[in-house]
């Protein structure tokens, strides 16, 4: 498929040459036809097709079960590492990148054709097959029912006289986890989710409510919420609010437990909830998304009671100066020998910032930025107590860098007096706007005697164009692609080209986030250099030597 006629005609004439028999289609949605009928034995997908992008249509077709077992090649003109990674996430079993050698389409062909399912198609008839039907009806990661099956039996119970309550839960309501984690971990964030909720039926809620997913995939679930007959507005408020915060803090205690390690930030779980007024001249499905939208506006409400409160705990960290540095050691693969530790500010244990992640997201949103990195570079600078040769890596922020092109390092200078030891980690948390003069300051840095390291890459704005651009000494492996790399051929095919592009232009590799046995011997076999994660070792303060 691909809305480019000459190209689509070259790349025919290519595969017919090739004794295979080829057919082509303008547009994702005459596409996605075209595979329901013919069942091809293998589909070539281009990224930018006009209507349904490639990625929609590539997931449409693993949707279907007449077409989901069917090879999938993606020919993309882009090269960006979260492109090949977005593909693989939407089921593609492979890439081409225009332009391309006939050689190299021909043997992405016959490699996806070689590996492809021998078992026939599941038959299609007129009945939606029962794997797609269940697909619509319950939740995959959580087994919860949709709202659609469920609401009968809350229709057969307020018929009864009895009153209910909705009570909205979500696990990722601003799509932080996934953003930085990946959908691997927000699925297993969902999945723990739905089996804890589970768990609480026969304490905070009754056998008798009803649980739900807003929709399926969805990172929000739905308990349907009994209520004691003739309560009044005030009061349903009040217990229902009360349930509701409930939920929240047992849910958050629970995933935090269980992530303990693995999500380096607060858990932060929403609930909110609304009472179902029944009316038997409005269809209950429109009651119930009213209760929901009335939920949602509860939990805007929260979440700005919630700004306010962190502004001011924000302000008092920097005013009375209750940040705290840890140091987390950074090792060498072959000896195991640590060489390096990158220095990590939070603010205090058990506050809403104890999170580096969290910490620096609020002062970006909120132009703080540059304060926060004056009072984590100087407790940095005052707290490391090398051993040995050790390096200090330390984050700073893009814009930092950009400003030093124009001239001074006053904010860099508690690092100046550690010299040549100090690694200067670039986090490319908002894109470069300008890379001539990131370079200038990058150069700046250089003459002063520091090192540079660039953070995430293989994840976000840290993409093969910044990584040529910059050429920086240590390059930082995302996490996002280290978590499950051992059972992961496209992130493992993502690491081995870092670790060769890092070796091309001078640049130590480091993989973050190692926390697992297998994703220890996963990066050392792919020949990376350094590595750190829990299970090299933990955050430590200043004091742990």
């Amino acid at each position: 498929m691909d809305d480019d006629a000459d190209l689509r005609a070259l790349v025919e004439g290519q595969l017919r040459a090739a004794g295979y028999e080829p057919t082509g289609a303008a547009n994702g949605s005459e596409g996605v036809e075209r595979a329901v009928s013919d069942r091809p034995d293998l589909v070539l997908l281009d990224v930018g097709l006009p209507g349904l992008s490639g990625w929609e249509v590539c997931a449409t077709l693993r949707s279907l079960a007449e077409t989901s077992s069917i090879p999938i090649v993606m020919l993309t003109g882009r090269s960006e590492i979260r492109d090949f990674v977005t593909g693989r996430q939407a089921g593609a079993t492979d890439f081409v990148t225009k332009p391309f050698a006939r050689a190299k389409l021909l043997e992405t062909v016959e490699n996806a054709l070689a590996g492809k399912d021998g078992s026939s198609p599941v038959p299609y008839g007129p009945e939606l097959p029962e794997r797609r039907a269940r697909g619509l009806l319950l939740d995959a990661l959580t087994g919860l029912p949709a709202i659609s099956v469920v609401v009968d039996s809350l229709r057969e119970r307020l018929l009864g006289d009895e009153e209910f309550g909705v009570l909205l839960v979500d696990v990722d309501a601003a799509g932080a986890l996934e953003e930085h984690y990946g959908w691997e971990v927000l699925d297993d964030v969902v999945r723990e989710a739905g089996r804890s909720l589970r768990r609480l039926v026969g304490t905070l809620f009754s056998t008798r409510d009803l649980l739900a997913v807003r929709r399926p995939g969805s990172t929000a679930m739905v308990v349907f919420v009994g209520l004691p007959a003739g309560l009044g507005e005030g009061e349903a408020a009040t217990r229902l609010d009360r349930k509701a915060r409930q939920v929240a803090e047992s849910l958050g205690a629970l995933l935090g437990e269980r992530f303990l390690g693995r999500v380096h930030r607060r858990l932060q779980v929403t609930a909110a909830a609304s009472r179902l007024r029944y009316s038997p001249q409005v269809r209950l499905e429109r009651l119930v998304e009213r209760a929901l939208a009335e939920a949602s506006a509860v939990a805007s409400t929260r979440e700005g009671e919630r700004a306010a409160a962190q502004k001011a705990e924000f302000d008092a960290l920097l005013r009375v100066g209750r940040l705290e540095v840890v140091f987390q050691p950074i090792r060498d693969l072959a000896s195991m020998k640590v060489i390096a530790r990158e220095a990590l500010t939070r603010g205090p244990e058990g506050s809403s910032f104890e999170s580096p992640e969290v910490l620096f997201e609020y002062a970006a949103r909120h132009g703080r930025v540059l304060s926060l990195e004056q009072a984590c570079l100087a407790l940095s600078a005052t707290r490391f107590v090398p051993v040995a040769e050790e390096l200090l890596f330390v984050n700073v922020e893009t814009h930092v860098v950009s400003e030093l092109a124009h001239g001074g390092l006053e904010v860099l200078n508690p690092l100046v007096a550690l010299g040549p030891s100090v690694v200067l980690e670039i986090t490319e948390r908002g894109a470069i706007a300008d890379f001539e003069v990131f370079r200038r300051g990058l150069s700046a840095l250089r003459r002063a005697g520091f090192r540079i390291a660039l953070d995430d890459a293989g994840s976000g704005h840290a993409s093969l164009h910044a990584l040529a651009e910059l050429r920086p000494d240590y390059l930082k492996i995302s996490q996002f692609l280290v978590s499950g790399l051992h059972r992961d051929g496209i992130k493992s095919e993502i690491v081995a080209m870092l670790v060769r592009l890092g070796e091309r232009i001078g640049a130590v590799t480091v993989a973050e986030g190692i926390e697992t046995d297998e994703e220890l011997a996963a990066v050392r076999e792919l020949g990376v250099a350094l590595g750190q994660g829990f299970l090299l070792g933990r955050p430590e303060g200043a004091t742990r030597r």
